[in-house]
């Protein structure tokens, strides 16, 4: 594999971005496993899942900066970093960036039981009181998976672009178990592991934190 060139993300490179954002992220329990039982077809369930990751991806490139690791002229990862002076992603940014397809889909309920169990996953974030910067998403083109990207964009990328801005507190948050080696392995600490519910599915959650 041909060396990694990390670029801002703009969006001309939109249809790409969302196709790597969408199948990385295929089966993870947040995103595909609390619906999967909602839908009779694989195929309807792709549609919402396609429709709910969009929505996400747009709502949260609103407010946080968003990178491209581009390997051969093709995008194979996505960095979407949280700053310390960012604001939270909210309500009208998802309302802007698809949540009518969601609802039609699910319904307002279960949406919003979704949004509320999103917004748990990242309570112990949250409540650290120390300036941080935070790791919103890592998306690798299952392509390229196994392949040393993840731990490329945060070592090349994540953790330098960090160090520059005077940050010395990284944090991320997981909800797939199998994450958790990959994190500690890349420097995090795990500081808080808990099981979430929603529309009566459980999904764990994992929170780490690196210190600069």
């Amino acid at each position: 594999m041909n060396k990694v060139e990390y670029k801002r993300y703009d969006k001309s490179y939109e249809d790409e971005v969302l196709k790597v954002f969408t199948e990385a992220f295929v089966n993870y329990p947040l995103f595909w496993g609390v619906f999967e039982d909602r839908f009779k077809s694989e195929e309807k369930l792709r549609s919402f899942y396609d429709c709910l990751m969009t929505g996400i991806f747009r709502a949260t490139v609103r407010k946080d900066d968003c990178y491209m690791g581009i390997v051969d002229g093709k995008v194979a990862d996505i960095v979407i970093v949280e700053k310390p002076s960012d604001k939270p992603v909210g309500f009208w940014d998802y309302a802007v960036s698809g949540m009518a397809g969601i609802i039609a889909r699910v319904g307002l309920k279960t949406t919003f039981n979704f949004m509320d169990m999103s917004d748990k996953t990242e309570i112990v974030v949250k409540s650290i009181t120390e300036p941080r910067w935070h790791l919103y998403f890592l998306a690798v083109d299952p392509k390229y998976q196994k392949q040393g990207l993840g731990s490329a964009a945060i070592q090349d990328l994540v953790i330098p672009l960090v160090k520059s801005n005077g940050g010395n507190l990284l944090t991320v948050t997981t909800n797939a178990e199998k994450n958790v080696a990959f994190y500690t392995s890349n420097g995090f600490k795990l500081i808080k592991e808990e099981t979430l519910e929603c529309n009566g599915k459980t999904v764990g959650n994992w929170t780490f934190r690196m210190d600069l």
